[in-house]
């Protein structure tokens, strides 16, 4: 009998540097013995609540408390569908509580549920909130973004480069608790390998910390330190959500686990359009072009209907300037895709953290800039050290260190310093690892005192 999987984990959780509460949940449950493990597996979950401070909580909490029990406890015939039972149950948690009380009515949460069992990595999944995969260099976001700008996309009524122009960020299409029935996307089975990290976070983190240096802290640091450096980038560049994450670390995994998901495609050359799921076909808009020409064309030769003729030239250029704008718009999504597998390694800017936090910071847009696959893995970026983010950090450090002395924070400067050097040393020396460990402690150290300085704002 083979035993259950070594892992390490760390959760961490923050209200930000913009709210007054915090509306994010999180979960974890390891399984007790063998036989557990085989059916349920191990259980990781995050919820990010919404509907007002009180009722975001709530709605959030609810989920946490009801989905692991109703995961264990029930009987399923698979992981995938003990996990759909679940989800189900945690959502008629919270709408049955917002029935029962107007001032909740129409609260909710995301929820992203990851179960690590014998037939690997199975995920359940509802609104924004991600789960990613870092293997080998590279991170694979395993969730989609139910949120409009990612629905636009896919259906073809968007493209990356214009989403923005035509649609808000941060609206959800999906979440628990609002309806008595949710729609719930069961992700995998995926493989899981020695030495794969997942993470679960809320949107918190991913609006300011990108997926490379996700990746990249993931993959260079165990999991306690992992999680503590990303909330503390976040909050670095504005902190203007709430933000959870789980990291897990898989020090050894029993067997191996064929990948049911769909392997990402190469990158796609500047003459193809992406296979989005519910993008129109070519072939009714061949057809529409066609007719409009020979409408056109009869139009023109056909001078004794004059009485029609305008009508039928005014329609006709409209489909055909219709047809044109919307194929230009399908290249536009295909030029952008030209980067889906490219290593994401481009120079990082990072935020000025003085006075204002905010004012300066340089989060992430919430729109990815690749086009993304229609079956998960979604998108797919390096997760390699670049110098880029070895640079960020020594820049997050040094501003740290600025607005400590000028706002004179209880901060060992002496210690600082010491780990300033040994950071530049291990870099010198080709001992990456080590350098971004010194600047995590260190930043570490700087943004305690930071956070202490809002809070005593905050108080005051």
């Amino acid at each position: 009998m083979p035993s259950p999987p070594v892992v390490q984990y760390a959760s961490r959780t923050d209200v930000g540097m913009r709210r007054s509460a915090n509306q994010d949940s999180l979960a974890v449950r390891l399984c007790a013995d063998y036989d557990e493990w085989h059916r349920c597996g191990h259980l990781f979950m995050v919820a990010d609540g919404m509907g007002g401070h009180a009722v975001g909580d709530l709605a959030s909490r609810i989920a946490v408390e009801t989905l692991p029990h109703a995961y264990f406890k029930r009987d399923a015939p698979s992981v995938q569908s003990r996990m759909r039972q679940a989800i189900y149950a945690a959502n008629k948690a919270i709408n049955d509580r917002g029935r029962e009380n107007r001032e909740f009515e129409g609260m909710g949460t995301t929820c992203s549920v990851l179960s690590l069992a014998e037939d690997g990595a199975t995920i359940g999944h509802v609104g924004d909130s991600r789960v990613y995969r870092v293997r080998r260099g590279r991170i694979e976001q395993l969730t989609f973004d139910h949120s409009l700008q990612w629905e636009m996309i896919r259906l073809g009524r968007a493209t990356v480069d214009n989403v923005e122009l035509f649609h808000p960020r941060n609206v959800i299409t999906r979440c628990l608790g609002p309806d008595p029935l949710v729609q719930v996307d069961i992700e995998g089975p995926f493989s899981v390998e020695a030495g794969d990290h997942f993470v679960l976070c809320s949107d918190g983190l991913t609006n300011h910390v990108t997926d490379a240096e996700i990746g990249q802290t993931v993959a260079s640091l165990p999991p306690a330190e992992s999680s503590r450096l990303l909330i503390n980038l976040a909050n670095c560049r504005g902190g203007s959500d709430n933000s959870t994450v789980v990291v897990i670390g898989i020090d050894s995994y029993p067997g191996t686990v064929e990948e049911q998901s769909a392997e990402l495609p190469e990158a796609p050359k500047l003459d193809r359009t992406i296979d989005i799921p519910g993008k129109p076909s070519d072939v009714p808009q061949i057809v529409l072009a066609g007719t409009a020409v020979l409408c056109l064309l009869a139009a023109i030769t056909l001078g004794v209907i004059e009485k029609f003729a305008p009508a039928v030239i005014l329609v006709a250029a409209s489909v055909l300037s219709w047809l044109i704008r919307r194929r230009m718009g399908s290249r536009k999504t295909a030029a952008s895709s030209e980067d889906f597998s490219t290593d994401a390694t481009a120079p990082v800017e990072s935020g000025v953290l003085t006075d204002s936090f905010a004012e300066h910071s340089s989060p992430r847009p919430s729109v990815p800039q690749t086009a993304f696959n229609p079956k998960s893995p979604y998108r797919s970026f390096s997760a390699a050290i670049s110098e880029a983010f070895l640079s960020f950090l020594a820049k997050v450090q040094s501003d740290l260190v600025q607005d400590a002395q000028d706002r004179a924070w209880a901060v060992d400067f002496q210690e600082v310093s010491t780990l300033s050097k040994q950071a530049s040393a291990a870099r010198q020396s080709g001992k990456i690892s080590q350098t971004i460990k010194s600047r995590a402690k260190a930043i570490d150290m700087l943004m305690r005192e930071r956070i202490r300085d809002r809070d005593h704002g905050k108080s005051v």
